[in-house]
């Protein structure tokens, strides 16, 4: 299928690869050879041609292990040479967030380099902390909440307020997104970043948790 894929970065093989590595998962073989192959593959297209080939290098990257992650120091340094100058290739919001997503996960973050792309509808479940309830986090046109009723059905919700991070107190992953973000013009998602690490109000029993801290891996 790569044989396929590889002279057209438009190619459905693409797409094809991407989603059964995903969804179905490929074998430690199949992965060596694609971290072998991708580099040069993705070198010969231009940045904005090179979305479908660095996000199935992101996704191999993320379910990688990190036992096998010396062997394969060349090729992931070549990968994220490439992505630095494809992040800074004119992207919509959306589009910018799934290549952030495949950067950290470059750079050998497994959980954002997964579940970044979880805000990209602007919100995010989580569970609660201290009574488990599951809580829609909404932080989009239709407001800025916390709660465990179906927003999208139901016109009126218990909610509680969110309370977004401040820039100045986001540190590690959240520092390193938000200003990566904000370096590439992407304000939107800088802000969606802001409520992700910052807390939010069980509706529930009350409790406040910090968001980020309640996501894991699918």
């Amino acid at each position: 299928m790569l044989t396929a894929a590889e002279s057209d970065p438009s190619s459905d093989f693409w797409e094809q690869l991407f989603e059964q590595a995903r969804h179905i998962g490929i074998s430690d073989d199949d992965q060596a050879l694609l971290l072998r192959r991708l580099p040069e593959i993705a070198g010969r297209y231009s940045p904005t041609e090179q979305d479908s080939v660095l996000f199935l290098a992101g996704q191999i990257a993320a379910d990688l292990d990190e036992a096998r992650w010396p062997g394969f120091r060349e090729e992931l340094a070549a990968l994220r040479l490439l992505a630095g100058g494809w992040l800074t290739s004119p992207a919509g919001p959306q589009d910018f967030l799934y290549r952030l997503q495949a950067m950290v996960a470059l750079e050998g973050d497994a959980l954002w380099g997964a579940e970044l792309g979880r805000i990209v509808d602007d919100e995010i479940e989580v569970e609660c902390p201290h009574c488990g309830t599951m809580l829609f986090v909404a932080f989009g046109d239709g407001g800025h909440f916390a709660t465990h009723e179906d927003y999208a059905t139901k016109t009126v919700v218990e909610q509680t307020p969110l309370l977004p991070a401040s820039p100045a107190d986001l540190d590690g992953a959240g520092q390193r997104l938000y200003q990566a973000s904000v370096q590439h013009g992407q304000t939107a998602i800088a802000t969606a970043l802001t409520y992700l690490f910052g807390h939010a109000i069980c509706t529930q029993c009350s409790t406040e948790f910090r968001v980020s801290d309640q996501v894991s891996r699918y």
